[in-house]
């Protein structure tokens, strides 16, 4: 059963008139105090990825309890990857979701909005076993790529570069996980992966070879992680993105400004390492709310998304590049008051 996932009304702002109409099937939340003088609050299901960039805002929002804050009850449901979570996006099996930059295809091609710019991501490579010093040498061989997302993303570019292209090499779509266990046991002999798995295959291969780097294409590309929700939500259900929005912005910002504490945050959050959360936290180039609003009015977002997809259009993710504004709410961005 979907949630209700209405919650009392923080005014219209940049939705227009559109944006105000409650979801369908959905009652609308009554916003003033019950007799016991409590709000109604609202569930939102919140899909994450298992690293620091992927779940490092909704640590910090459970901490500083941002989501009582904004009338809004968290349940978090975890992701290996962008296309997966944008699927459950299409099924409602959940209502906003964190994906990396590879799977930017996605909304562009009318599956997905999106609603918030996280960071910029420095996290994925083209890996090779010992032995293998370029693209060049692996040739031929098996390289494993989890399909749609940042990781392929990279390889496209960096074949397109190299002047190869997918057919010189034997492709093996597999999750990211798969790819890890395949790359240890050596039943490939490269990948296009992203750290923190990298890290994890250190500890088994600590003599892979990096190949290429997201910073590779940093006079190009940009590699910005999104939270994303189903295309037309931000106006059907105005109240809870700007909610869930006003919950981003604050915790990003908390994060902006307390990097260490979010460190120790997210570790406790995914039940991990306070030191494996801080090499993870070295890939991702953090902006404040403030910054990622005068980003977004002055156009340099919209780049961001444009170059994307213009390689997404040569590597045939998508049929035409559109303007960003049609799966971008920026607007909603903008306007969203920080929590």
């Amino acid at each position: 059963m979907r949630a209700n996932l209405s919650r009392r009304s923080f005014g219209q702002l940049a939705f227009g008139a559109a944006a105000t109409a409650a979801l369908a099937g959905c009652s609308k939340a009554d916003s003033t105090p019950d007799a016991a003088g409590k709000r109604s609050v609202s569930e939102i299901k919140v899909g994450y990825i298992a690293d620091y960039n992927g779940a490092g805002l909704m640590a910090v929002a459970d901490q500083e309890k941002l989501w009582e804050k904004n009338g809004l009850k968290p349940a978090y449901i975890p992701f290996t990857n962008g296309p997966l979570s944008i699927q459950a996006l299409g099924t409602g099996n959940v209502d906003v979701a964190y994906i990396g930059s590879g799977a930017l295809w996605l909304p562009a091609s009318g599956k997905a909005e999106i609603w918030a710019v996280n960071s910029v991501s420095n996290a994925d490579r083209v890996i090779a076993q010992s032995g293998f010093n370029s693209l060049q040498d692996l040739k031929g061989r098996k390289v494993g790529v989890p399909a749609g997302t940042s990781g392929d993303q990279l390889l496209g570019l960096a074949l397109k570069k190299a002047g190869l292209s997918k057919s010189d090499f034997d492709i093996v779509s597999m999750d990211p996980s798969t790819v890890v266990s395949a790359f240890a046991a050596g039943q490939i002999d490269g990948a296009a992966i992203w750290y923190p798995l990298i890290d994890t295959l250190k500890q088994r291969k600590p003599d892979l070879k990096e190949l290429v780097k997201n910073e590779d294409f940093i006079d190009e590309f940009t590699f910005p992680s999104t939270f994303v929700a189903q295309s037309g939500r931000a106006a059907k259900d105005a109240d809870l993105a700007q909610s869930f929005l006003s919950v981003i912005k604050a915790a990003n910002d908390y994060r902006h400004e307390n990097q260490d504490k979010t460190i120790t945050a997210t570790a406790a959050f995914l039940k991990l390492k306070p030191e494996d959360m801080k090499a993870q936290a070295g890939v991702a180039k953090l902006f404040t709310s403030a910054e990622l609003e005068d980003l977004t009015k002055n156009g340099t977002v919209d780049k961001w998304f444009r170059a994307l997809e213009e390689q997404f259009k040569t590597d045939g993710k998508i049929p035409e590049v559109k303007d960003p504004k049609s799966f971008y709410t920026a607007d909603a961005y903008v306007a969203a008051p920080k929590g």
